[in-house]
């Protein structure tokens, strides 16, 4: 039996851009996590992608400094009680589930919440 392909993650570039003035954020591949974790250990915001099934995509934020983090984070109407410590590596981090779902058009409302993202606690 072949295995399902997975759906492509929602397109957050349009969310991105609008934050890159205010920021220094890099997408990444999943393949290319090991440039994600020094763009990030340098203080700056890696998203990279992070899927956890096929039912649950999502993107890995990480960043250095906490502070940028927490910047972010209410940037974008999420609460940085969600962002954690690596174990491992020198950065904060937080697990970013979007949905499908897009921005109505015309509509003036920042990213966050009442625009289809969801946010969940890496460890729930």
């Amino acid at each position: 039996m072949a295995r399902r392909k997975k759906r492509p993650l929602p397109d957050i570039k349009d969310i991105l851009k609008s934050l890159e003035n205010d920021f220094d954020i890099q997408l990444f591949r999943l393949q290319d996590i090991p440039s994600a974790v020094a763009w990030a250990e340098r203080g700056n915001i890696a998203i990279h992608e992070n899927y956890h099934s096929r039912r649950r995509q999502s993107y890995h934020v990480i960043c250095g400094e906490k502070d940028n983090l927490e910047r972010f984070c209410h940037r974008i109407g999420v609460s940085p009680d969600y962002i954690t410590a690596s174990e491992f590596f020198r950065f904060w981090h937080l697990t970013w589930f979007p949905e499908q779902a897009k921005p109505q058009a015309g509509n003036k409302t920042p990213p966050g919440r009442n625009q289809g993202l969801t946010y969940i606690h890496p460890c729930r």
